[in-house]
């Protein structure tokens, strides 16, 4: 039940995330499909549309479902420490990734309310600014912020949370089922030997038997990765700057970020990256 409650949790957040963004439309698609489907030839979408749209995300959504199920099976495993400390992750996660959306919507609504010629008067866009429950004072916490024409310009975000991760709401998407995953792997003695065994290298049937919940996130971050990437070949081709964003950020993990920071600094490039990434005002990153 705790592992459902939290699941409804995370429908509520996303659901008010893709309402506010207009995407419940039955006509509209992901912007994606229609690039995709012009770059290949017709019968290689077709074979995608049936192998991976039809069929395998379908299937990935039936296995996330898994790990709840495996956990029906705990009925007399009462509710231990590994649970609240979960539900903790969890809940944490949850607030991460909703900032995450916050200021990446607080972006977009900013940049697309300016003009694309930039003709606008100054009194009457301040005041529409201050009116503003997307960004500026009214937006949620954590995406108060003070954009500027630098921010538009790039065309992508580069502030907050996007600062540390070129894409923390997906970071945050895999973890929640990983989290997921290891409810009912942490609650049995079993699925915490199999994890001690796994991470000395001791895999054997037992231990694989043990750690299946942890398939479906890990089909989860495969297509992640391989979505994200093309999705970043898009933005590459939009914006100039994003080449230096991939060199300077890591795609998910803050840790990659810090790794890059310092390559780049090795290589005295990092004060050049940093402009291009962060800008060179009062926001720009200082490290």
């Amino acid at each position: 039940m705790l592992m459902v409650l939290l699941q409804v949790l995370w429908s509520f957040r996303l659901s008010y995330n893709t309402f506010r963004r207009g995407l419940f439309s039955l006509s509209d698609e992901d912007y994606r499909w229609a690039i995709f489907r012009a770059k290949v030839p017709a019968w290689v979408f077709r074979i995608f549309n049936f192998g991976f749209i039809a069929l395998a995300q379908n299937v990935l959504l039936f296995l996330m479902a898994l790990p709840a199920h495996h956990a029906l099976f705990q009925y007399d495993i009462p509710l231990g420490t590994s649970d609240y400390i979960l539900t903790l992750l969890t809940l944490c996660n949850f607030a991460v990734q909703f900032t995450a959306d916050n200021q990446q919507y607080a972006y977009q609504t900013y940049k697309h309310s300016r003009p694309a010629d930039n003709t606008r008067d100054v009194a009457e866009q301040a005041e529409k600014d201050k009116e503003s429950t997307a960004y500026g004072p009214r937006a949620w916490p954590g995406a108060r912020m003070e954009w500027s024409d630098e921010d538009i310009k790039r065309g992508f975000i580069t502030r907050g949370l996007w600062a540390w991760s070129r894409h923390p709401n997906f970071l945050c998407e895999q973890l929640t089922w990983y989290f997921q995953a290891l409810f009912p792997i942490l609650a049995s003695i079993t699925g915490r030997n199999a994890l001690a065994d796994a991470a000395k290298l001791d895999v054997d049937a037992d231990t694989l038997t043990a750690l299946w919940p942890l398939v479906p996130p890990l089909a989860l971050s495969a297509l992640f990765i391989a979505s994200t990437q093309f999705t970043e070949s898009i933005s590459k081709g939009k914006y100039p700057a994003y080449e230096a964003y991939q060199s300077r950020v890591g795609m998910f993990s803050p840790t990659d970020t810090l790794w890059k920071g310092l390559f780049l600094r090795a290589r005295g490039q990092l004060d050049k990256v940093n402009a291009l990434v962060y800008g060179q005002g009062a926001h720009a990153k200082v490290e």
